[in-house]
C-alpha cells in the first residue's frame, strides 16, 4: 500500500552511489494529479476522530497499513462545523485492502472515563511527541519522534522543539493502546538557535542498510537542506553504528552531514519506483501550496531540480489557510501511480478549523509518474 520498504537495487548501483559518480538525472514528472475521492471519503469522520496532520504510513507484516497522525482533532462535525473540539498529539488508523473496498479504522485512544488522550507520551519528560515515519524490521515497529513543549493552547505555532527519540514497538499488530513501547533517546536531533537537525521524517530499507532522512538548517530563517544517515537493519538502535553522508563518504559525525539538496521542508517522503529505476523525493516547501518532487538514481542523490507535482487548492478558499506535509507513496499493484498526501491548517487554527470543518483534514491525491 505504501512506499516500498524493501528495495531491490543492483550491485552495480551500489558501487555507483558509493563512489558518488552518478550524474544529475532529469526530473520525472507527475501527470493527471487529481483528488482521490475514495481515500478522502474514507478518512472523513463526523464523530470522535475529526481531523489530523502528519499523515505518515507504514506497511505491517499482516499486509495492513498503519497510518500515523500527529496532532489530531477530537469532537464532532455538524453542518460543516466542528463542535466540542479538543486535541490529542497522536492517533492512528489501520487500513486493510485498497480502493473502494478498503476498510479504514480510525483509532483514537481514550482514558478509562472516555477522555481522549494521546497514544504515546514522553516518559519522565514534559511535553508531547510528534510522530514521524516508521519501519518494521524483524516484526518490530520503529517510529521516529520529536518531543515538543507548548503552553497548552491550540494554535498553529505555539510549540518548541526539544529533542528526539526512537520508539520500539514489540507488538505492532496489536491495538496501539496495548503496544509494548520502548523509548530510546536519540541525540542526533539538535534544536539550537545556531543549528538545527531533525531526523526520521522518512526511513526506508535499501538492500543492506536502513536510510534515515532528515533536514537541517544553521539558524532560524535559513533554508532547510536534506540530509541522510544509514545503518544496518539489525543495528538500528545501536546509535554508535549510524553513519552520516558527508561530502564524499559515510562518516560518524552527524554535524558533518552534507546537504544533498536545499530549500526543502521538514517533512517529505523518498519512494523507489521499480519500473523507472529511480527514487523520488516529495515534499512541501515551508508555507508553500506547491508540492515538489526531485528524482535520483540512488538514495543519496544527486537529486534533480524540483518540479511542482500538485498545487493545493485549499489556499484559494481563505488567505488564512496554509498547506504542508506533502508526501507520496507508490500505489500497490501499480508501477507508476503515486498516492500523494498533505495537510491543511489555518494561521487562526482553532477558531477557523471549528468554523470550517474542511480545514485540518488529511488530503489524498492520485497521480501518475512519467518521464
Amino acid at each position: 500500500m505504501c512506499r516500498s520498504l524493501i528495495v531491490a537495487v543492483s550491485c552495480l548501483l551500489l558501487v555507483r552511489f558509493a563512489c558518488g559518480a552518478e550524474p544529475i538525472p532529469a526530473p520525472l514528472q507527475v501527470v493527471d494529479a487529481r483528488p482521490d475521492d475514495v481515500m478522502n471519503a474514507k478518512f472523513s469522520s463526523n464523530d470522535g476522530w475529526i481531523g489530523g496532520d502528519g499523515i505518515n504510513s507504514v506497511p505491517l507484516p499482516d499486509d495492513s497499513v498503519l497510518w500515523i497522525f500527529g496532532d489530531t482533532l477530537v469532537g464532532r462535525i455538524r453542518d460543516g462545523k466542528r463542535d466540542d473540539v479538543g486535541m490529542v498529539n497522536s492517533s492512528f488508523a489501520r487500513q486493510r485492502g485498497w480502493g473502494a473496498d478498503a476498510q479504514i479504522e480510525l483509532l483514537l485512544n481514550r482514558e478509562a472515563d472516555g477522555t481522549p488522550t494521546s497514544y504515546i507520551v514522553p516518559e519522565k519528560k514534559p511535553g508531547y511527541y510528534w510522530l514521524w515515519d516508521g519501519i518494521v524490521l524483524d516484526g518490530k515497529l520503529y517510529v521516529f519522534t520529536t518531543r515538543l513543549t507548548s503552553p497548552g493552547t491550540i494554535t498553529a505555532f505555539d510549540w518548541k522543539l526539544m529533542d528526539q527519540s526512537l520508539l520500539v514497538v514489540d507488538n505492532p499488530l496489536d491495538d496501539p493502546a496495548h503496544w509494548s513501547v520502548q523509548q530510546l533517546d536519540m541525540p542526533f536531533g539538535v534544536f539550537a538557535d545556531d543549528y538545527e537537525a531533525l531526523w526520521g521524517f522518512e526511513v526506508i530499507l535499501v538492500d543492506e542498510h536502513v536510510y534515515i532522512y532528515g533536514s537541517t538548517r544553521q539558524k532560524n530563517g535559513d533554508p532547510r537542506s536534506l540530509i541522510v544517515a544509514r545503518v544496518p537493519p539489525r543495528e538500528l538502535t545501536d546509535l554508535a553504528r549510524w553513519r552520516f553522508r558527508g561530502a564524499s563518504e559515510w562518516i560518524p559525525d552527524p554535524r558533518q552531514a552534507a546537504a544533498l539538496t536545499t530549500d526543502v521542508g521538514t517533512e517529505g517522503s523518498v519512494t523507489w519506483l521499480p519500473d523507472r529505476q529511480r527514487f523520488v523525493y516529495v515534499y512541501s516547501p515551508p508555507l508553500d501550496p506547491n508540492i515538489r518532487m526531485r528524482t535520483a538514481q540512488t538514495p543519496i542523490g544527486p537529486w534533480s531540480e524540483a518540479v511542482t507535482i500538485y498545487t493545493c487548492p485549499e489556499v484559494d478558499w481563505d488567505p488564512r489557510i496554509f498547506c504542508y506535509a506533502g508526501k507520496a507513496r507508490l500505489v500497490p499493484g501499480t508501477t507508476d501511480e503515486l498516492l500523494i498526501t498533505y495537510a491543511t491548517n489555518s494561521f487562526d487554527m482553532l477558531p477557523h478549523v471549528t468554523a470550517d470543518a474542511r480545514v485540518y483534514q488529511p488530503r489524498f491525491v492520485r497521480a501518475r509518474v512519467t518521464e
